[in-house]
């Protein structure tokens, strides 16, 4: 009986793992309408060129995104929700000039498995006012884009894109700050690298860690649109480490012009401040607490095709930054950034790997399990990878058989 147990248990951990894994999508597909008119006339329809965009970003992950962009409809100014409960969802209001009417008569593949996108001007919040807000998803198959208050009305090429695959990661089970608490932590994560973070949605990833000096400019590890692997070290914004910064560069977290090698307490992730800055995180006084990187590429699911997901996860409704927000992020702290182009990316392949001498653990390269020794991570890595080596001393030989990248803040010492 013992053995029987054992072999049913093991079916049902094989099974569980299983269905954990299956719930990333091999394939995902969007049908987008967009509105066109207004005064002066304008469309709101994204280019092909900014579609490609975010179809590279899923196909460096190895899924298939499929995208239709099928009929321009009426411009509408505002898109209703239901006057007598506005605290209801957006997409259940089937009213005159409201996104339920338009999907009813527009959406050409309601059969499931499908999601609809619409690419109009505004929308009402949950007071049934008109917002600025870039975009709205319901976590599910419903999701709009709205940049009427950006610029020209619709936004530019990097708006578009972006905020298309910001929305369409709602609806793939992605929130603003990964497992975190957005109520706590603010949606402006900055160790977060993704454009689900408000830190990077409108700036791109790449172009916005490096203006930040969070990173070296050319460094391979970054794309400008993509979601989080999950690789960011942790900060805990009680003892931020300036020498280690986020794991890659120095930096000076508590803005008063000197790297210490003591632990420094600041708020970085609550951008909610008026005084202009290099950078966004100086002269926060919000609640400090622990910020950690997410694997959201392994967690998106697509509960359109899947009856089991959708009883799992129930709509939640997403509302996103504002063009008030995004001014604010521009004018105060990123003036000098400049928005990235839209382009089919390459995929990044490179890792960041971190070796402290001596140290303990699984040794697995991460910043909490880092390799104990040169020659583990020499032989773990690959070619163009980076190592982040502690101050110490590792004394070894190794065989350099690949091309590898050595950073660290220095104090560190290689040979025998």
């Amino acid at each position: 009986m013992k053995k029987i147990n054992i072999s049913i248990l093991g079916l049902m951990l094989l099974w569980y793992f299983s269905l954990a894994n299956s719930q990333v999508p091999s394939v995902v597909r969007v049908e987008i309408d967009w509105m066109s008119g207004g005064t002066p006339y304008h469309s709101h329809k994204p280019t092909q060129a900014e579609i490609n965009a975010v179809i590279q970003m899923f196909a460096c992950q190895g899924i298939t995104l499929t995208v239709v962009l099928s009929d321009s409809i009426g411009h509408i100014n505002v898109l209703k929700r239901d006057p007598s409960n506005c605290s209801a969802s957006l997409f259940s209001y089937s009213g005159a000039n409201s996104y339920g009417a338009i999907k009813s008569a527009n959406f050409d593949n309601s059969g499931g498995g499908w999601h609809y996108c619409l690419f109009a001007h505004q929308y009402e919040d949950q007071t049934c006012t008109a917002s600025g807000s870039s975009g709205l998803a319901n976590g599910s198959a419903d999701f709009i884009v709205t940049l009427g208050s950006f610029s020209g009305q619709i936004g530019t090429p990097w708006d578009r894109a972006a905020t298309f695959a910001h929305e369409l990661g709602h609806n793939l089970g992605l929130s603003h700050v990964g497992s975190m608490d957005e109520d706590v932590t603010g949606p402006y994560i900055i160790n977060l690298p993704s454009i689900m973070s408000y830190t990077y949605q409108l700036g791109g990833v790449k172009s916005r860690l490096e203006c930040m000096g969070i990173v070296p400019s050319g460094l391979t590890l970054f794309k400008e649109m993509d979601y989080s692997h999950g690789y960011a070290c942790t900060l805990n914004e009680n003892a931020l480490d300036e020498e280690f910064g986020m794991g890659i560069s120095k930096i000076d977290w508590d803005c008063d012009g000197t790297v210490e090698a003591a632990n420094v307490a600041q708020d970085i992730s609550n951008a909610r401040n008026t005084t202009k800055s290099n950078n966004f995180w100086c002269n926060l006084t919000g609640t400090r607490s622990t910020l950690t990187d997410y694997d959201e590429w392994s967690n998106i699911r697509d509960i359109t095709a899947s009856a089991e997901l959708a009883k799992k996860y129930p709509e939640v409704e997403y509302s996103c930054i504002t063009a008030e927000e995004a001014e604010a992020l521009t004018v105060l702290f990123f003036s000098t950034c400049v928005q990235p182009s839209v382009t089919n990316e390459s995929c990044v392949n490179d890792n960041m790997l971190y070796v402290k001498s001596g140290a303990g653990g699984s040794h697995t390269g991460t910043c909490t399990n880092p390799f104990s020794t040169l020659g583990s991570a020499q032989t773990n890595a690959g070619s163009g990878d980076y190592l982040y080596l502690a101050p110490g001393n590792y004394n070894e030989i190794i065989t350099l058989n690949k091309r590898l990248l050595i950073v660290g803040p220095g104090g560190i010492v290689i040979g025998q």
